[in-house]
């Protein structure tokens, strides 16, 4: 694949046209017809980059025709799309679902999707095997940007990205970048813990403390936000010092997942009452059960006490509800299945072999782009932590007896999870 540079002449014009712009407020709902999906794809075989007239402004036809220019000037098939979304739309608000629809209207094959939603970029690629050009674009962007970048800068760098000759090292340098950055922020931190104040003036040190602090929580916050259907993208910290955070965070997650209960419980009696083959009827049968597995958990978090393990189980088993949907209506997709690390990662995973910390016995599990990275350079990636026995422990290290998350994977290691917690193994939270 060439590398495509960016005329200079880019960043000057989204400097002068997009500062300060922010997407009018819209209504996805009375503006998107039934047939969005095809009217996207219509747009798309015209130009690769498709925006809604709501998103004019902060994506201006000089800044749009640079990355027309771009994308036509490669061979990559690359599409670029900007819709209001909200749930209930066409897509449930989903740009994963978007860009499923889509493709599926453009008669499958390899394509590149870029979708901007819920205020960062969304990459999705088909049949392009671990070669991940939109997935490492739509990072890139976000890390690049410190997370806080308009819509144009966001399309600028996603695509600059997708059309690099190495778009995984692209978004491995901007991480990396953006990790050193929050470092250096944080580092006057210690002196105010300390006390010491040595340095700077006394009343700095609390100023630039909080500042620090509220820049590093929003920057995992946001950073953790890339997710499949239905999953809300959450970052929960893992680190003692954030309890406040950490709770706000688990509540959110518990929040979200009785409202993805009651919507896809709603849509699915619709589906299956439409429902036409064979296997469509089976696919969205087991979009119930997963769904009544999710509201079985869900219902004895909330008479108990909600723990991370247990809200992300409701948020997974949801997902694979939204997922045999998504292949009830296309017969190539495959089943996706979570990060073994973290499940809040997302499903956008590709196995890899995971060696043994000073062992030798190694696991082939599906891991995110970040884990993956982190176990090739022998790094212990971002795991979700659970407690046991007084301690914290990443979740699969909890025996399998008294974990149905442990014992599965949330999925990744059996593809019974649904199965158990139907039938029970779940009743005590811990099993």
């Amino acid at each position: 694949m060439r590398r495509f540079e960016v005329p200079s002449v880019l960043g000057v014009v989204l400097a002068l046209t997009l500062v300060g712009a922010v997407p009018a407020a819209a209504s996805p709902a009375d503006t998107v017809p039934e047939n969005a999906s095809e009217a996207i794809t219509s747009s798309l075989a015209e130009s690769p980059v498709h925006v809604d007239p709501a998103y004019s402004s902060a994506l201006t036809e000089e800044v749009r025709q640079e990355a027309v220019d771009l994308i036509e000037g490669s061979d990559l098939p690359l599409y670029v799309v900007a819709v209001p979304m909200v749930e209930g739309d066409t897509w449930d608000g989903d740009p994963e679902n978007l860009a499923v629809l889509v493709h599926d209207r453009m008669g499958g094959g390899r394509a590149h999707i870029l979708v901007f939603a819920n205020d960062r970029m969304h990459g999705r690629d088909f049949g392009s095997g671990s070669d991940l050009p939109a997935h490492y674009g739509a990072l890139t962007s976000s890390y690049a940007t410190g997370f806080s970048g308009n819509l144009g800068q966001l399309v600028e760098v996603s695509v600059e990205t997708a059309l690099s000759e190495d778009p995984e090292a692209a978004y491995t340098a901007a991480s990396e970048a953006y990790e050193e950055q929050r470092e250096d922020a944080a580092g006057p931190m210690s002196g105010f813990w300390r006390g010491d104040g040595t340095g700077a003036p006394g009343w700095l040190w609390p100023s630039v403390a909080v500042l620090a602090l509220l820049l590093a929580v929003g920057a995992v916050w946001r950073s953790r936000r890339a997710r499949v259907p239905s999953m809300p993208a959450l970052a929960v910290t893992q680190h003692a010092g954030f309890d406040n955070a950490d709770r706000a965070a688990l509540d959110r997650l518990v929040e979200r997942g009785a409202t993805d209960l009651v919507e896809l419980g709603e849509r699915l009696g619709q589906l299956r009452s439409r429902s036409r083959s064979e296997e469509a009827t089976r696919l969205l049968q087991h979009a119930l059960d997963a769904r009544s597995a999710a509201a079985k958990v869900h219902d004895r978090m909330i008479a108990t006490e909600p723990t991370l393990p247990d809200a992300a189980g409701v948020l997974v088993l949801l997902d694979m509800a939204e997922d045999a949907i998504l292949r009830s209506r296309s017969r190539s997709r495959e089943p996706r299945v979570h990060c073994y690390a973290n499940p809040l990662h997302g499903n956008t995973t590709t196995r890899t072999d995971w060696r043994e910390f000073g062992g030798t016995r190694t696991v082939r599990v599906p891991l995110c782009a970040e884990c993956a990275k982190a176990v090739r350079e022998r790094r212990r990636p971002r795991v979700l932590p659970d407690h046991h026995r007084g301690s914290e422990v990443p979740y699969y290290d909890v025996p399998a007896e008294e974990s149905v998350w442990s014992a599965t994977g949330y999925g990744a290691l059996r593809d019974d999870l649904v199965d158990r917690i139907l039938r029970g193994d779940h009743a005590d939270t811990r099993r």
